[in-house]
């Protein structure tokens, strides 16, 4: 279990502050040793309902902070908070409740190809129910219908029977999103979901997860190389550098041309720092005052 890096709040501002804030990073440093620091000293909060897109170069720490969220990596100091919880203070069982509340799409889809599209998506229950599935026929009946109204929401329920692996690229991604949704998560975190797939595609999945945001007031947080789907997806943008946050600003009137400049920052060729549309609060957030 990690120290944490700052004073406590009391409980009454943390309360305010979980109101606010999905997630929250006081001060959150990851040392894998030899040198190399995961992430340093991250301040950071994401707010209910939000959309946040991290950029940055391979090696930056986009994986490594959605890790943390996630509670699959454990700070060496700093605090990691989400939804109301402290990940590095709970117990097996506790991080597993928190767990079902995080929705996680990944890159290479994670589909078990030889199944059924619906049982995929059935797979995303498997949390809140008992004992192992092996068949469809096995998933309570209110499960499968569930699993069928999430494919017609993201415009698959005609492919429900088939292999999984017989999809699209761009079609099981949608498949991951439907599995993901099962869940019912609070926050939604998807590390490069749309990097293999092609430019209409990726527009598509970018499209639909944004729709399901505002729906759902779902918080997503995202990492992309892709500047213009970043822009037009996410209302926010996080630049990291070698473990560190070099920006945090709001996308709202940020240009294709201005985005580009924000990436080269990003990759250490110049760029200053947040943007003066940021609250106060967030503000607070990015300097670890959850105290």
């Amino acid at each position: 279990m990690s120290h944490l890096s700052t004073a406590p709040t009391t409980p009454e501002l943390q309360r305010e502050i979980d109101s606010i804030y999905s997630v929250q990073l006081d001060r959150v440093t990851k040392d894998f040793g030899g040198g190399v620091l995961g992430l340093d000293d991250v301040n950071l909060g994401f707010r209910h309902g939000g959309i946040t897109v991290l950029l940055g170069l391979s090696g930056s720490g986009k994986s490594t902070l959605l890790r943390h969220i996630n509670g699959l990596h454990t700070p060496t100091s700093g605090r990691v908070r989400v939804l109301g919880q402290d990940m590095d203070r709970q117990t097996r069982s506790g991080l597993r409740a928190v767990r079902r509340d995080i929705g996680v799409i990944f890159q290479s889809f994670n589909l078990v190809g030889p199944m059924s599209v619906l049982e995929n998506v059935c797979a995303g229950a498997l949390g809140s129910l008992r004992g192992p599935r092996i068949t469809l026929m096995m998933y309570p009946k209110a499960v499968r219908r569930e699993a069928l109204e999430k494919l017609d929401r993201v415009g698959l329920a005609d492919r429900a029977y088939q292999r999984a692996d017989t999809l699209s690229g761009g079609q099981q991604q949608r498949v991951a999103i439907a599995r993901a949704l099962m869940q019912h998560p609070k926050v939604l975190l998807a590390d490069e979901p749309v990097a293999s797939l092609d430019p209409v595609s990726a527009r598509d999945v970018i499209d639909l997860l944004r729709q399901i945001s505002a729906e759902d007031d779902l918080t997503v947080i995202a990492s992309l190389h892709q500047v213009q789907l970043a822009i037009d997806f996410a209302d926010r943008i996080v630049g990291l550098r070698t473990g560190q946050v070099v920006l945090d600003r709001a996308t709202t009137g940020l240009s294709t041309e201005e985005a580009s400049q924000i990436y080269s920052s990003v990759s250490g060729l110049g760029g200053s720092g947040t943007d003066s549309t940021t609250t106060g609060t967030e503000a607070a957030v990015r300097v670890g005052a959850f105290r």
